[in-house]
């Protein structure tokens, strides 16, 4: 009898132990990962142009926001993908939707990179590694859609290297009464 209990014993807190580093493991994921239905901060900044922009504050109904690094190979990898989705946002979007990138880079480097890729839209350039955590963008590329509750419709860590990625984005801003209702999904 108490071989038994011992026995269940030790098999519920193996099945206590597992549920709890899920749950950590979700945590963890929450706590650094951008996922649908997060509020994100709203940041002042400025453009390389010199335009005021607010980060996370849609001027229309929805900001796209594009945050990458100079030097990220995944970054250089998407660009083309990124010219096509600001190509084709105004469109998707009825014109309610802007497309704004975030270099985490100095001034310069992002000018000079945005001339190389041909980018065509506003670039912030920006070295505040806290302003960009509050976002998750602890890896790049990363791409938000931020409704104009400021909460993410849609968001996609990592290389942008498929049809995938720019649908996902364009049907984010689109209306309908099903996109309207509810978030979208989330790409990784």
């Amino acid at each position: 009898m108490a071989l038994a209990l011992a026995t269940a014993l030790v098999v519920t807190l193996g099945w206590q132990l597992h549920n709890a580093r899920e749950n950590q493991r979700w945590l963890a994921k929450r706590a650094t990962q951008p996922y649908i239905g997060m509020y994100v901060p709203r940041i002042a900044a400025t453009t390389l142009d010199g335009a005021a922009r607010t980060l996370g504050q849609p001027a229309a109904d929805y900001q796209v926001l594009y945050f990458f690094t100079t030097g990220c190979p995944y970054c250089r990898a998407s660009a083309p993908l990124v010219k096509s989705i600001a190509g084709q946002l105004d469109s998707a979007s009825g014109g309610r939707a802007e497309l704004i990138g975030v270099a985490l880079d100095p001034a310069d480097a992002a000018g000079a990179y945005a001339r190389e890729h041909g980018f065509a839209f506003p670039i912030v350039a920006t070295q505040d590694r806290r302003s960009a955590m509050l976002f998750r963008a602890r890896s790049v590329p990363l791409l938000l859609v931020v409704g104009r509750d400021g909460r993410v419709r849609y968001a996609r860590v990592g290389a942008i290297n498929t049809k995938d990625g720019v649908n996902g984005v364009l049907t984010a801003v689109r209306r309908t009464e099903a996109s309207a209702a509810g978030p979208t999904t989330k790409e990784s």
